[in-house]
C-alpha cells in the first residue's frame, strides 16, 4: 500500500497518511471548493488500510485551525472508519490538536470523542504569535 501524500493550500489541508508507520496526519485549513473531490481519495485510501488488521496502534493526527461545515462531515466519516477498525481489534488513538485558548476547536473535538468509540487525545497547543 502506498503513502498518500496531499500538499497543503490555502483552503485544504495538508494530509499525509503512512501506511508502514501507521500515522495519518490533517494540518492546516480545510474549506476546500469541492469537498467531495478532495475528501473521497482519503476515504478510498483509508477503506484499503482499514482492510487488513495491524497490532501496532494506528495514530490519526488532527491539527486543523479551522474547518467547515462539509469537511466535519468528511472527519465524521473518517473517524467512523477508524471506530470500526477499534472495535475490530485493531489499536487506534485521535489525537485532536487545539490552540490553547481556541475553545471552539476544543469542544469540537470533545463532541467528536463523546458520541464515538475511540480513544481521542485532546492536545493543547501554544497560541501562536
Amino acid at each position: 500500500m502506498e503513502k498518500l501524500n496531499i500538499k497543503g493550500e490555502k483552503k485544504t489541508p495538508a494530509v499525509t497518511l503512512d501506511p508502514q508507520k501507521q500515522e495519518l496526519f490533517f494540518e492546516g485549513r480545510s474549506i476546500p471548493e469541492d469537498t467531495v473531490k478532495f475528501y473521497e481519495p482519503i476515504l478510498k485510501w483509508l477503506e484499503e488500510y482499514t482492510s487488513e488488521s495491524r497490532k501496532e496502534e494506528t495514530n490519526l493526527h488532527v491539527n486543523l485551525e479551522y474547518f467547515n461545515t462539509s469537511t466535519s462531515r468528511y472527519l465524521f466519516g473518517i473517524f467512523k472508519t477508524l471506530e470500526t477498525y477499534h472495535l475490530d481489534g485493531n489499536p487506534v488513538a485521535i489525537h485532536w490538536y487545539y490552540e490553547k485558548d481556541d475553545y471552539e476547536m476544543l469542544e469540537s473535538g470533545e463532541d467528536y470523542a463523546s458520541i464515538l468509540k475511540v480513544p481521542f487525545k485532546m492536545v493543547a497547543v501554544p497560541v501562536e504569535e
